[in-house]
């Protein structure tokens, strides 16, 4: 299956559910950029889960877990991949794979201003096919908040680090039922009690154990050092160390099996505890790092004896197969439409809720016109108020510019965890996201532009003509919708926000110096000329000054005194006479679809899943 896209989903009997999660002889190694040379993460590995089984992998720093994790829930990039991973004895396919599984991420990102409900709401429209009636989707909502323990905090916000919400293990709960709202069989976890305290974890593991055992699933998971009571609960141990498999089963037989060569566990010890100090490799010296390496050995081959003594060979079922060829395959859980509808209606109630943002934005906006006003109130028509105007008009471009441009910049950087998690659960085409909000990212420049631009108009004293005023309000419009595109179009491609607050003041600032007021466009190097035709600053400039200055009536020429004749020799003189008017602002909505392609290509690329199961 090709990762150019989102992978299409099909729709298994779920009742069928997995008995069986096999692998055998998995090994993945990834090339060393310096050296140009492969690194092997994996060695070998072999295991079984079955149904209603909870089962963690435990190491030190680099063993291998979460590459282990990676590598049999699909989520691994370019490398070699080898050996065999089988549900029910069949090869993971990528038409299946994604409802069959659920992967929970160590980070709990949500949308802060949700609340526990909707997050799980918006999960299951977004996730269940579009046939199920949303009363039964509401019916599954409620099941998952009864089963992780939700209902005291089920209208509570989400929150942050800033804004008070549910508490950390609620937080991991919610992420869990966000998975489980799809019902998969098998349910991946990456350090799910990372940051938690010891009652918090105890109660997280306690909950997902219970979930196995009544819903039949298969868990992996990843683990550091769990308390006793946390790793009773534990089916099965897979303790790793450079990235090799020193044990797979159960904590008991682990104990024994060190204990028989030679490394009892002592007494009032927590076994995660003993497991970690006799399978790290010691780096604090030369010769520390031999003793434990040649007793990390030790416990590899002893391991590999018992393995091949009780391993019964791990076959690829013919029937497996067939089922597998016979599922119903639709292309997404909702049509383009309805993904769109969903995503709108959650962006639109996250924007809404965010009392800082709003007020921030709508309050620069505020604070400039008044001080701007002010500043420029009622300008003359003569030689002064001619310069007063052109300064004017090209403080109003700039700051349309970075007063959009730099916060949009941040939305797909903080959000594209969340976009890239569901993404990889087939929640919905990448189109579709990238459509949503564009248009939910719309209201607040636009609102914040007629906030700013409306009385600044009229305090200014600029032409008192209706015709002009309008030309104006639809010119500024145009603009914030082109730096609204310029900054979704950076933010899609930079890894994160510091990266986009450097790259989007340096393209502000080219683009300033290409605007038609600091240096006369005619004069710049041809070189170095074509900049002016994608600065949306030079278009808006020209725009603005054309509509301000023909048909403006200047006040006569005192002697011996440089001035303008007319305001259409203003324009020509400082060279924004060409293009027109409207070819400018035309050629402004051209640049900003312009952006919003490229933006989305990259958006697609930056937020693609990985999904590699071969």
């Amino acid at each position: 299956m090709s990762q150019h896209n989102d992978v299409v989903v099909a729709m298994p009997d779920a009742s069928k559910g997995v008995g069986v999660f096999s692998w055998a002889n998995v090994s993945y190694e990834v090339l060393v950029p310096k050296t140009k040379e492969y690194k092997t993460l994996l060695h070998g590995m072999y295991g079984e889960i079955q149904a209603g089984e909870v089962v963690a992998i435990m190491g030190g720093s680099g063993a291998g877990k979460s590459t282990l994790l990676n590598t049999l829930a699909g989520r691994i990039g370019p490398g070699r991949l080898s050996g065999d991973i089988l549900v029910d004895g069949a090869p993971r396919d990528a038409a299946t794979w994604r409802l069959q599984c659920a992967f929970v991420e160590q980070d709990d990102v949500m949308f802060r201003n949700l609340s526990v409900l909707e997050t799980l709401t918006y999960s299951a429209n977004l996730r269940l096919p579009s046939s199920m009636p949303k009363s039964e989707k509401a019916e599954r909502v409620e099941r998952v908040i009864a089963s992780l323990g939700l209902n005291g905090c089920r209208d509570t916000w989400i929150g942050d680090e800033l804004t008070r919400g549910i508490s950390g293990g609620e937080r991991k709960r919610v992420s869990i039922g966000i998975e489980l709202v799809t019902d998969p069989q098998i349910l991946f976890l990456d350090e799910p009690t990372s940051g938690l305290d010891a009652f918090n974890s105890l109660n997280i593991i306690s909950t997902i154990k219970d979930v196995a055992v009544k819903q039949k699933k298969i868990v992996l998971m990843t683990i550091h050092q769990p308390r006793t009571d946390i790793i009773n609960l534990f089916d099965k141990l897979i303790l790793l160390s450079m990235g090799k498999t020193i044990w797979f089963g159960s904590t008991q037989g682990a104990l024994e099996n060190f204990s028989r060569l030679g490394y009892q566990l002592p007494d009032q010890t927590n076994p995660s505890d003993f497991f970690m100090d006799i399978m790290t490799l010691d780096q604090r010296s030369e010769e520390l790092r031999n003793l434990s390496r040649a007793r990390i050995e030790k416990f590899v081959s002893a391991y590999e004896e018992i393995r091949k003594q009780t391993h019964k060979e791990i076959a690829t079922s013919q029937a497996a197969r067939a089922t597998l060829g016979k599922l119903s395959r639709v292309q997404w859980p909702s049509s383009w439409t309805g993904e769109l509808a969903t995503l709108l209606q959650r962006n639109a109630v996250d924007l809404s809720r965010d009392k800082a943002t709003l007020g921030a934005s709508l309050g620069q906006s505020v604070f400039l016109f008044i001080v701007i006003g002010f500043i420029f109130f009622k300008l003359s028509a003569d030689t002064g108020g001619v310069q007063s105007r052109v300064g004017l008009l090209f403080f109003i471009c700039i700051n349309q510019t970075f007063g959009v441009v730099m916060p949009t910049i941040s939305v797909f950087p903080i959000q594209r965890i969340i976009i890239r998690r569901e993404r990889a659960g087939g929640s919905y085409r990448s189109s579709s996201a990238y459509i949503a909000k564009v248009i939910s990212s719309l209201p607040l420049p636009l609102i914040g532009c007629l906030v700013f631009g409306i009385p600044v108009y009229w305090m200014t004293g600029l032409q008192a003509q209706v015709n002009k005023f309008f030309t104006f309000v639809c010119i500024l419009l145009i603009h914030a919708f082109s730096a609204n595109a310029l900054g979704l179009m950076i933010g899609a491609g930079v890894p994160d926000v510091r990266v986009g607050l450097i790259i989007g003041p340096l393209i502000n600032i080219i683009f300033i110096l290409f605007g038609g007021q600091l240096v006369n466009l005619d004069k710049v190097p041809v070189v170095l000329r074509w900049i002016q035709w994608v600065s949306i600053i030079s278009y808006t400039n020209k725009a603005l000054n054309q509509n301000e200055f023909y048909g403006l009536t200047l006040a006569p020429c005192s002697p011996g005194g440089m001035c303008y004749s007319s305001g259409e020799l203003v324009v020509s003189s400082f060279s924004l006479n060409s293009p027109s008017l409207w070819m400018s602002a035309g050629s402004n909505l051209i640049i900003a679809f312009g952006f919003y392609f490229i933006g989305y290509l990259l958006f697609d690329r930056t937020s693609r899943p990985l999904l590699r199961l071969k």
